[in-house]
C-alpha cells in the first residue's frame, strides 16, 4: 500500500457502470475504501464509522439518504465530503414526475446534504446549471468534472447496417424520461428500418421486472428489437454495426451511451434538452420534435462520411476525469 495516497472513502447507493469506473479510477489514485448501500441494514453497518475514521477525504455519489449517515458522522470527524450530484437529486421536472427538487421534504435534505459538501462535482454544464438553478449550493462549491466513457479512440467499422439503437433501463420512470415513448413513435412512422433497445428490464428501484417492458412491447411497432441487459461485448456489437444512436430524452444530466456510441462510428441523433446538445457539440443532429427526427434520419442514413474527431471524444475520456478528481481531492 502507497502510504503517501489521499485515504478516501467511497459512497453509493448500488452498483452501475458508472459507479464502476470512477471506483476503478479513485483505486488508482486514492486508498480507497467503499460503501455500498443495498439494504437497510447497511445503515447500521459498524464499519461505517471505522471508514470514516480512516478517511480524510470522502466521495458520495448522489445527494440522496445513502448519504445522511456520513453526513451525521462527519459532525465529530470534520472530513472533506465531495459529493457527485449528476441526475435525480438536483432535478426539477414536475411534467414528468422526476426530480429530488419537486418535493418539499425532499428537497430540503437535498439541499441540507449538498450544503454539507466541501463540494459538489457537476457531471456536465447543463448539470451544473440545474444544481445551481434548483438548489441552495452557491457556484464557487460547484465543480465540473464531466463523466467519462472508456474508448477516448475512435473507431469505426465501414459495415454499418440501417440500424438505429438506443441503450437504457426500461421502467415506469425511464419510459418518458429516457423518450422512449417517441422512440417508438419514430419506429412506427419508418417501418421499413430496424429499431433496437438495449437495456435491463426493471423496475423504479433497478430491481429485475418485466411489468414496463411488457407495456411497452405492447406499444411497439414490430420493427423494433428489445434486446434486454447485454453484456459489454455483445453491446459493442450493436455499436459497430448500427448507423443511428437515437436518444429522444427529456432529461440527461450527461449521456454515456450517446458517446459511446459516437466512439464506434455511430451518428448521434438527440433531443434538444439539457447535456444532449452539449456533449455531441458539432458532431451530430440535434432535433426537437418527431418530424425532425425522421428528417435528421434519412440524412443521417445517407452519411457515409460522418467521423467524430479523438479530440472530441478526450473531453470525456477517464484520463482527464482521473487528472481532475486527483487534483481536487489531494489539494
Amino acid at each position: 500500500m502507497n502510504t503517501h495516497k489521499t485515504k478516501v472513502l467511497y459512497i453509493i447507493n448500488k452498483d452501475t457502470g458508472f459507479k464502476k469506473t470512477d471506483e476503478l479510477i479513485f483505486h488508482s489514485i486514492f486508498d480507497l475504501r467503499k460503501l455500498n448501500f443495498v439494504s437497510f441494514l447497511d445503515y447500521f453497518n459498524p464499519k461505517i464509522i471505522i471508514d470514516t475514521i480512516f478517511c480524510s477525504s470522502i466521495i458520495i455519489w448522489f445527494a440522496s439518504k445513502h448519504a445522511i449517515p456520513i453526513i451525521l458522522l462527519n459532525y465529530l470527524f470534520k472530513n472533506k465530503i465531495f459529493i457527485i450530484a449528476g441526475g435525480y437529486d438536483v432535478a426539477k421536472m414536475p411534467e414528468i414526475n422526476y426530480g429530488s427538487m419537486r418535493f418539499g421534504s425532499k428537497r430540503t435534505i437535498v439541499n441540507w446534504i449538498l450544503l454539507k459538501a466541501h463540494n459538489v462535482i457537476a457531471v456536465s454544464k447543463s448539470n451544473r446549471d440545474e444544481i445551481l438553478n434548483n438548489t441552495k449550493v452557491t457556484k464557487d462549491k460547484i465543480r465540473l468534472i464531466y463523466n467519462c466513457v472508456q474508448k477516448s479512440k475512435v473507431e469505426y467499422d465501414l459495415k454499418k447496417d440501417n440500424i438505429i439503437i438506443t441503450v437504457g433501463e426500461v421502467n415506469e420512470e425511464t419510459y418518458l424520461r429516457k423518450g422512449l415513448d417517441r422512440f417508438i413513435k419514430v419506429a412506427r412512422l419508418m417501418p421499413e428500418i430496424e429499431f433496437i433497445h438495449i437495456g435491463k428490464w426493471t423496475d423504479t428501484n433497478g430491481n429485475k421486472s418485466n411489468k414496463t417492458i411488457k407495456y411497452v412491447k405492447r406499444k411497439s411497432p414490430s420493427n423494433i428489437k428489445f434486446l434486454g441487459y447485454l453484456k459489454r461485448k455483445e453491446l459493442i456489437k450493436y455499436y459497430n454495426i448500427s448507423n443511428i444512436y437515437l436518444q429522444l430524452s427529456r432529461h440527461e444530466a450527461f449521456g454515456i451511451s450517446v458517446l459511446e456510441a459516437m466512439s464506434y462510428g455511430c451518428i448521434p441523433i438527440v433531443s434538444n434538452i439539457f447535456s444532449l446538445p452539449e456533449i455531441i457539440g458539432e458532431h451530430g443532429y440535434i432535433v426537437n420534435n418527431i418530424k425532425e427526427t425522421k428528417e435528421k434520419i434519412r440524412l443521417a442514413l445517407n452519411d457515409r462520411y460522418y467521423k467524430v474527431p479523438t479530440s472530441h471524444l478526450q473531453t470525456y475520456s477517464i484520463k482527464k476525469r482521473t487528472a481532475s478528481f486527483k487534483k481536487l481531492i489531494s489539494n
